[in-house]
């Protein structure tokens, strides 16, 4: 499938048929397709490129201001996981990592040796770091192995199948990582800026925590957010950042993150409320992330984008714009259902 145009919740390919989109490109267009707000925000922006960490855009400066945090940046979610990794490391001297079944943290080789999949870890097995100690999502993991700088964590599981960890479990690995002196990270790449009914889920535990895919909106842009605000002078190694990108901190991505983090608090109630017809249609999740058995193929041939999830590929992720409207998403929920 190509597509040849997108506005809202809705997609057109190259032969002119339209789709409800119940992906917003993988969780991305948080505003809906070509939001004129993020659209205006780039196009007046005098600088498109500038030096990332060397020289930054005034735009860029401005992010760092708005947020509520100290951060480091990146340009992919799994950029964002591997600063956060490799923060936890350059804080307690330890490599291990405590990571779970089911997660989605990225496929650089650090943020893959972290990622539960392991069809997707086993062609690259040889190089992957570690050690990693994997537990059961959503389960306690007990005392953690002397080796452990942190622990890694999805606040809701995404690529899993939208799985939500029972309550309290959080607190618990706050308590876990309190106990050995090692971090928690909160990988927020998918669950963050609203996806589950939140700005910033996992706050109030975490002492990093990641964001990416609709902070630039389309465009890309991701952060590790460092709610102990000392972790920033772990990165303190010499003249020069040892961990960077040439299109970091991009002025067109900074300026589409200042209209996501602007507009996105408003609607949080609205994804509470979206999120709830989903429930009733036998979608599990939070919010608007959310998944149930189903097979992408016949609703894309009945007009609706969805993308198979879960760790055997036998579901079906609804992660559309927050800004969906009822009437789509019932409009979409009925093709589903072949209505």
């Amino acid at each position: 499938m190509i597509w040849a145009r997108a506005q809202g919740s809705r997609v057109w390919d190259a032969d002119g048929r339209e789709y409800i989109d119940l992906s917003a490109g993988f969780g991305v267009a948080a505003l809906g397709h070509r939001d004129r707000r993020v659209a205006a925000a780039i196009a007046a922006q005098p600088v498109a490129h500038a030096l990332g960490d060397l020289a930054e855009a005034e735009i860029a400066v401005g992010l760092r201001r708005r947020l509520p945090w100290p951060a480091k940046f990146g340009v992919t979610g799994e950029d964002a996981v591997e600063i956060a990794l490799r923060t936890a490391l350059l804080a307690t001297g330890r490599p291990g990592i405590v990571a779970f079944g089911g997660a989605y943290h990225g496929t650089g080789l650090l943020a893959l040796a972290a990622t539960g999949f392991e069809r997707f870890r086993e062609p690259f097995a040889p190089w992957l770091p570690g050690p990693v100690h994997r537990r059961p999502y959503g389960e306690d993991p007990g005392p953690l192995p002397a080796d452990a700088g942190c622990v890694i964590a999805e606040p809701v599981q995404g690529r899993a199948g939208a799985r939500v960890p029972p309550e309290g479990w959080l607190e618990a690995l706050r308590a876990r990582c309190d106990e050995a002196g090692a971090l928690l990270v909160v990988d927020a790449i998918y669950a963050g800026l609203g996806r589950v009914g939140e700005l910033w889920p996992g706050e109030p535990v975490a002492d990093v925590l990641t964001v990416g895919k609709a902070l630039g909106h389309g465009l890309p842009i991701s952060a590790a957010l460092f709610l102990r605000p000392e972790l920033e002078d772990a990165w303190r190694l010499g003249p020069e950042d040892v961990l960077t990108h040439t299109h970091v901190l991009n002025p067109l991505a900074c300026a589409a993150a200042h209209v996501v983090l602007e507009e996105v608090p408003a609607l949080l109630g609205r994804v509470v409320e979206a999120g709830g017809r989903f429930a009733r249609a036998g979608f599990d999740g939070r919010g608007l992330l959310r998944s149930r058995p189903g097979d992408w193929e016949e609703a894309w041939r009945r007009g609706v984008l969805v993308v198979p999830a879960g760790e055997d590929g036998s579901l079906i992720s609804a992660t559309p714009p927050l800004t969906i409207s009822d009437a789509d998403v019932d409009e979409a929920l009925a093709r589903i259902e072949g209505v």
